[in-house]
């Protein structure tokens, strides 16, 4: 059990006194003289200790002590005169200022320090206590400095109480003095029945003026409970508070602010508001159900990232960045970008699949696409690759076509050919239905056909036809067209030939015959032509 009254009350801040003092009373409390004027009066005195609690001394000129005295309820004393007071620094005197109502102390020089090495005790004894029941204000003064400022008085008041002479409130005791989280404790104390009586912790104010005794449930933190009695006019009550503790065994904690020099270890953590960290905070299984925010130029280093599960999503607005060589990300779910991602270096153990509709692409804006040995690189699909900065090497209705030509690659690249079929019916029994205009296109050995129809169904897509072949840098590629009709038949489309090279490398350039390989002599003979645009009459249906 502790005492918390008498209580006290301060200057400013720039006024507070340089000096600590404390107040006690004998006997404590103090109980007013009876109300009958021919029974002698009760005395009790008035004990002040005083100390610097700072490492600079400070430097005082004198200490006051203002005691109200007279008959009425905030008077403390009757009569000043019959106080005797005292002082326990050497070299000190006191004596009674008694038209102020003051006990002054004062050093023999005209100021002296007083370090924190130097406590000291004003007593008051003797006071005869005046009849009425109420609080008196006690105000004690100081005329101090530090340093070679000027000396300017601070004050601090001290509230003590005169109770009746029947009243006590004693013995607040909590039993047990240490629980575990969410246990329970007992309180008990001593109390006489003139005054009510109150119980405060937390948030919890119980009155309990019936009770000497009171359980208390569910505590989860170390807690102080006040036990506060009241008693006398309402107009100027008197009140003696009682404090008593409980330590609460890893104990919940709510507080304003945290400033943690060392270590925090955080074993499970959970947060709903905003949690800022100035230094480094390791988390040991935390949770927050808001906002985890990192500020601009802090850096939140974590191990592992997870979100799946009932946690739902891993949202990140603003970047990522594994700046650590040998950190992995390991994504075993759908991984969804929704933004543009740039890899600066990036490797895949499966697959790399480009699906988001008819309008999605693999871009590669610089640089180049390159395989290793050994690997193959397939395209199930057209490969269109004729647009960007390609050659038209030629293009021309089938009917005008050519019989082949040869070229040579100065520098890799791939040969595009593609057949359109221009002409259209709409007899089904037309024998251009089933019959095919063809193209193939030769090298390294390897021969690749494409065809389409001389004639399609009229309301039925034109019939279109592509292909691209590698070609090796220093190899060449001989390109054919069998642009032959059926007998007395009709039927047109128009084909083009285009040369892409690979890493910004050099067009196509046509061989001339001299420059090929010898031939064998049952080999039919190639003609290497040159092509113009003209342009032969489309069909007519028949």
């Amino acid at each position: 059990m502790s005492l918390v009254s008498p209580t006290r009350t301060v200057d400013t801040t720039a006024n507070e006194p340089l000096l600590a003092y404390t107040v006690t009373t004998s006997p404590d409390p103090l109980k007013a003289s009876p109300e009958n004027p021919q029974a002698p009066e009760e005395t009790g005195e008035l004990q002040i200790v005083g100390s610097r609690h700072s490492g600079t001394p400070a430097d005082v000129q004198w200490i006051k002590v203002k005691v109200p005295a007279g008959p009425m309820s905030p008077d403390l004393a009757t009569d000043l005169a019959k106080v005797t007071a005292r002082i326990s620094l050497s070299g000190w005197t006191a004596r009674l200022d008694s038209a102020a109502k003051e006990f002054v102390f004062s050093p023999s020089a005209g100021h002296t320090p007083i370090g924190p090495e130097t406590g000291f005790t004003i007593q008051l004894s003797e006071i005869p206590v005046n009849r009425k029941v109420g609080t008196s204000p006690i105000t004690v003064t100081e005329s101090s400095r530090t340093g070679s400022s000027a000396f300017q008085s601070r004050a601090t008041t001290f509230h003590v109480g005169k109770f009746p002479a029947d009243f006590y409130l004693r013995n607040l005791i909590c039993t047990p003095l240490i629980i575990n989280n969410g246990g329970e404790v007992t309180l008990t104390w001593e109390r006489s029945a003139n005054a009510t009586y109150e119980l405060l912790y937390g948030d919890t104010n119980l009155d309990v003026t019936k009770d000497s005794s009171k359980k208390i449930t569910n505590v989860k933190s170390d807690t102080t409970f006040y036990l506060r009695g009241t008693t006398g006019d309402a107009s100027n009550p008197v009140v003696r508070i009682l404090s008593a503790q409980v330590s609460v065994i890893k104990p919940d904690l709510e507080i304003g602010n945290l400033t943690v020099h060392g270590t925090t270890q955080l074993n499970g953590a959970t947060t709903t508001k905003n949690l800022t960290v100035g230094g480094t905070t390791s988390l040991n299984g935390a949770t927050t159900t808001k906002d985890l925010t990192v500020n601009t130029a802090n850096t939140l280093h974590v191990r592992t990232i997870e979100g799946s599960g009932s946690y739902g999503s891993l949202a990140i607005g603003g970047r990522l960045t594994l700046s650590t060589e040998g950190r992995e990300v390991n994504v075993l779910s759908k991984f969804t970008v929704a933004g543009t991602t740039q890899l600066n270096g990036a490797t895949t153990t499966k697959n790399l699949t480009v699906d988001p509709g008819a309008d999605g692409y693999l871009w590669l804006k610089t640089g180049r696409l390159d395989t290793a040995a050994g690997t193959n690189l397939n395209a199930y699909g057209t490969v269109g690759i004729f647009k960007n900065s390609s050659q038209r090497l030629h293009a021309n209705y089938i009917s005008s076509g050519f019989r082949e030509t040869t070229y040579r690659a100065d520098g890799a690249g791939f040969l595009t050919v593609v057949l359109v079929c221009l002409s259209f019916t709409s007899n089904t029994g037309w024998r251009e239905l089933n019959a095919y205009f063809a193209a193939q296109a030769t090298t390294a050995g390897v021969t690749h056909t494409i065809s389409v129809p001389q004639v399609t169904f009229s309301g039925s897509p034109s019939a279109t036809s592509q292909m691209s072949v590698p070609v090796a840098k220093g190899g060449t590629v001989k390109v054919s067209l069998n642009n032959t009709k059926l007998p007395n038949g009709t039927g047109n489309g128009y084909f083009s030939v285009y040369w892409t090279p690979l890493g910004g490398g050099p067009n196509l350039t046509q061989v001339a015959a001299a420059d090929l390989p010898e031939q064998d002599e049952t080999a039919e003979e190639e003609a290497f032509e040159t092509f113009t645009a003209d342009a032969g009459g489309e069909p007519s249906e028949g």
